[in-house]
């Protein structure tokens, strides 16, 4: 899966799959990223505390999903990932381990850090290669789903 599949395996010895939701429970949604034969070996999951209150009456919940390699078929996985998240979210996407900070939520500065995005009833859309995620139509997506966030 060339740089996707390459960026994943950011410490070289397992996989991590960061996906990131916000949404209006109280708790972390349950969610299930087991799909087909893709299992994650391990779901780590953390409320991340927005001091600010940026997103009022809002969480935002961040699912590491680790695996031992890269999963098969990983476009179709990630879409998967996205979907399920977008059931309980209002906005989820999936970015590079570091990437999530409070004061660039899906701004053009970390367009190149985030690789999937979903709305609540929208599609989900990926940006696997560098030069997607470069781009200035990815911006334009990114930026129509953090409109989606202040409404």
């Amino acid at each position: 899966m060339g740089d996707i599949g390459e960026a994943l395996m950011w410490d070289g010895v397992q996989c991590m799959i960061n996906v990131f939701v916000v949404h209006t429970d109280e708790a972390a949604p349950l969610l299930d990223f087991r799909s087909g034969q893709v299992v994650p070996r391990q779901v780590k999951v953390y409320d991340l505390e927005d001091e600010d209150d940026r997103l009022p009456g809002r969480r935002v919940t961040e699912y590491d999903l680790i695996f031992d390699e890269v999963p098969g078929h990983l476009p179709g996985y990630l879409e998967v990932c996205l979907r399920r998240a977008c059931k309980v979210g209002v906005v989820s996407w999936l970015g590079f381990e570091g990437s999530f900070n409070f004061n660039n939520l899906l701004t053009p500065d970390i367009a190149n850090l985030v690789y999937g995005v979903c709305a609540s009833g929208s599609p989900a859309e990926l940006a696997l290669e560098v030069e997607e995620r470069a781009g200035e139509r990815w911006r334009e997506v990114l930026q129509r789903h953090a409109d989606a966030l202040a409404t």
